[in-house]
């Protein structure tokens, strides 16, 4: 099983990384944000474009296509490029939101790719729920003050996680009974860990508290781990249905 874990993690950790950017750029192109949460927002982006880089070594032990590996390194480059020319920026000053583009567009070719080769609807719910999680960690992470994106993350993300864990038990019933016996264990912990992970992410909501990158890396990890066990149901359950 060990094996098929670069496999298993690759889409949902670059689908993550891809949706996260995406919430990211439009934050910052759209929120009201002063000069200091602009800046460590943008800095913030690194973490994605590491998130994308583990993704795209995973791709290569889980033997994707030469052209998703060029396209992948194309978009590596871009992307960490503009974070280390802002790095060199002083003080608060950050590059403008359109730098951004030309990495974000080879992301989102990226992730349809990857969505092909996953199926779309699989592949967009996986970005809803890994990208909501994981930008909202950046965000936290960067102080920022947008206070309805703490309301607005946890929600959209949790309604991705719910509606795949929902796609994933109808996928199911068109299984034999035996494959059907094989799969209740792995769907009763991968449901246990995207509601565990949903009750985190809310949970300085319910305690109306501040919200603290602990929680969210909590939650994220969860809701990733669920993601990535999923994978491997999705692959079995396409196996025994055709």
């Amino acid at each position: 099983m060990t094996e098929l874990l670069p496999a298993r993690l690759f889409a949902p950790l670059a689908l993550t990384a891809v949706a996260a950017l995406g919430l990211l750029v439009w934050v910052l192109k759209n929120g009201d944000l002063c000069p200091g949460q602009r800046r460590r927002i943008s800095d913030g982006a690194m973490s994605v474009w590491a998130v994308f880089g583990l993704a795209l070594m995973l791709g290569v032990e889980a033997g994707v296509s030469p052209v998703m590996l060029w396209l992948g390194g194309a978009t590596l480059v871009a992307g960490l490029g503009t974070v280390l020319y802002q790095a060199r920026m002083q003080g608060k000053r950050s590059l403008d939101v359109s730098w951004h583009y030309p990495a974000l567009v080879l992301a989102l070719v990226y992730g349809a790719l990857v969505g092909w080769r996953m199926g779309a609807g699989w592949a967009l719910l996986t970005a809803g729920a890994g990208g909501c999680v994981f930008a909202h960690l950046i965000m936290v992470r960067a102080k920022h003050r947008l206070q309805a994106f703490n309301v607005l993350l946890p929600l959209a993300g949790t309604a991705f996680g719910v509606i795949w864990l929902l796609a994933l038990a109808i996928r199911a019933a068109g299984l034999s009974e035996p494959a059907l016996a094989a799969m209740t264990l792995p769907f009763v912990q991968l449901s246990g860990a995207v509601l565990a992970g949903a009750l985190v992410w809310f949970l300085p909501l319910l305690r109306k508290e501040q919200t603290k990158p602990p929680v969210i890396a909590v939650a994220a990890l969860l809701i990733l781990g669920a993601l990535t066990l999923g994978q491997g149901m999705i692959w079995h359950m396409a196996g025994n249905i055709s």
